[in-house]
C-alpha cells in the first residue's frame, strides 16, 4: 500500500513511510504534480501526524549539508510559522536583534513575505543587512556580533521541486505541511529554539516533533488571540520542550507587570513601514504595546538560549539592551559587516 492509498483510508504514515515519500517528492525524479497535490491535500484533510512532519524534516536534513559551527554556547533561533493573518510588524525579527544585543547568539532563519506584506527577509534587508551575503560571512558576523541572518531560499534549493505544487495549492487557500517546515530546517541546526504558531493543533504537533528531534531546549507558543507571538493582549499557550518531555502551561504577561495592549498598535505594513517601526523600538523611542511585545519575545529567546535564568531576567536584559542603545548599535554594526568585502 503506497502513501496516497494509506491516506485515502485515513491512516497515518509511519516514520519510514514518511521519509521515503518526502524524499521522492523533494527529488527531481518526481515529475507528477498531481501526486504531490494529492499527497499534500490528503495529509491536510486527515491532519498531519508527528511521524509525517518528522519524516519530512529528516528528508530535508538528509538531503542538505548543514553549516557546522562550534563554540556558540547560547545559539538559538526565534521565528514563527506565519499565516496568522494578523498583519503585524516583524515582531520576531526585532526581538531576535534585541536578544542578540543582550547576549544570546541568534541564527535567524527567515524568508520573504508569503501571507503578509513584509517577511523577515524583507525587513532585515530594509534595515541594511545584506541577506545574500555568503554563509561564511554570516557566520563571522554571528560570532562577532551575536546575530546572523540566513535567508531560507539561499540554503534550501531542495524546495524548488515542490514550490510549484505549493503555489498552486496556496492559490486555492490550501495550507500544507510545508507551511510548518520553515522553523524546523534552520541550516545551522540550533539545539535551542523559540517557535510561534497560530493554531493550537500545529503547536502541539511542532512541540512533539521538536522533542523527537532531541532539542536541548525549545519553546512553542500560541497566543490565545491567534497570534504566532507572545503579546500583551492575552495569555499564550506555552509548550516547553526538553529531553525530559513537553511541559504545558499558560503564559500571562500581566504576571510581569505588562498592561493589556492595543491590537491596532501591533499592525505593520510594507518593508518601509516595518523598518520605521523596528528602528523606533531599537532606538528606544517607542514605549507602546509594540515595545512591550518585543520585550516579551526577546525575553523568551534569552531564556531558551540559556542567557537568562527565567523570563523575568530576560525582560530585564532586553530592556537594558534597548535603553543602553546596544540593540541599535548591534544592527548598525551587523549591517556594515554584511556589506564589507
Amino acid at each position: 500500500m503506497d502513501a496516497v492509498d494509506r491516506l485515502l483510508i485515513g491512516k497515518d504514515l509511519t516514520l519510514p513511510e514518511s521519509r521515503h515519500t518526502f524524499r521522492f517528492l523533494l527529488s527531481s525524479r518526481c515529475k507528477q504534480s498531481e501526486f504531490g497535490k494529492a499527497l499534500l491535500v490528503l495529509l491536510q484533510k486527515k491532519g498531519e501526524h508527528t511521524n509525517e512532519l518528522a519524516g519530512l524534516i529528516q528528508s530535508v536534513r538528509t538531503a542538505e549539508k548543514p553549516i557546522r559551527i562550534q563554540g556558540l554556547r547560547y545559539l538559538v533561533d526565534g521565528c514563527g510559522t506565519g499565516g496568522d493573518q494578523k498583519h503585524t510588524f516583524n515582531i520576531s525579527t526585532v526581538a531576535c536583534l534585541v536578544a542578540a544585543s543582550a547576549g544570546a547568539q541568534v541564527a535567524k532563519h527567515g524568508n520573504r513575505c508569503i501571507s503578509s506584506r513584509c517577511g523577515s527577509s524583507d525587513v532585515t534587508e530594509a534595515l541594511g543587512i545584506n541577506i545574500h551575503a555568503p554563509a561564511t560571512k554570516m557566520i563571522q558576523i554571528l560570532k562577532r556580533r551575536g546575530f546572523g541572518y540566513f535567508h531560507a531560499p539561499k540554503y534550501h534549493p531542495i524546495f524548488r521541486y515542490v514550490q510549484p505544487i505549493r503555489m498552486a495549492l496556496g492559490k486555492k487557500g490550501i495550507k500544507t505541511i510545508f507551511n510548518l517546515t520553515g522553523p524546523l530546517v534552520n541550516p545551522l541546526r540550533p539545539r535551542r529554539q523559540v517557535i510561534g504558531v497560530s493554531q493550537t493543533d500545529a503547536a502541539n504537533l511542532i512541540a512533539s516533533v521538536l522533542h523527537k528531534m532531541g532539542m536541548r531546549h525549545a519553546l512553542v507558543i500560541r497566543n490565545a488571540r491567534g497570534y504566532d507571538e507572545l503579546t500583551t493582549l492575552s495569555k499564550s499557550l506555552w509548550l516547553d520542550v526538553s529531553p525530559r518531555g513537553i511541559r504545558k502551561k499558560m503564559f500571562s504577561p500581566s504576571s510581569f507587570g505588562f498592561a493589556r495592549g492595543s491590537a491596532k498598535s501591533l499592525q505593520g505594513g510594507n518593508a518601509h513601514r516595518n523598518r520605521s517601526i523596528a528602528l523606533n523600538i531599537l532606538k528606544g523611542k517607542d514605549k507602546s504595546t509594540r515595545y512591550d511585545t518585543v520585550l516579551l519575545n526577546a525575553a523568551a529567546i534569552l531564556f531558551i538560549s540559556g542567557k537568562a535564568k527565567n523570563v523575568g531576567e530576560g525582560i530585564r536584559l532586553a530592556r537594558r539592551a534597548i535603553r543602553s542603545q546596544a540593540a541599535w548599535n548591534l544592527l548598525k554594526k551587523a549591517a556594515k559587516d554584511s556589506h564589507d568585502s
